[in-house]
């Protein structure tokens, strides 16, 4: 954990923690859960945390954490 994420990227690995979602869902999850974003914020967010290899594309259109992600989720 040497590096730091926001709370909308702690909210989006939660989101796809467990099951791979598309862009427009995940921003459906993390408006619900109290963190508003747009989708082109959480798809920006995506391809950040896919640098930081957090996160990655499980099909074309989706998109899911990887195992490491979860020392980051509170």
């Amino acid at each position: 954990m040497s590096e730091e994420i926001s709370e909308i990227d702690k909210a989006i690995l939660s989101a796809i923690l467990e099951d791979s979602h598309r862009p427009s869902a995940i921003t459906s999850i993390v408006n619900g859960r109290g963190v508003n974003c747009t989708q082109n914020e959480v798809v920006k967010a995506l391809n950040e945390l896919e640098d930081k290899g957090l996160v990655e594309r499980y099909t074309s259109k989706t998109w899911l954490a990887k195992p490491s992600a979860a020392d980051y989720i509170d």
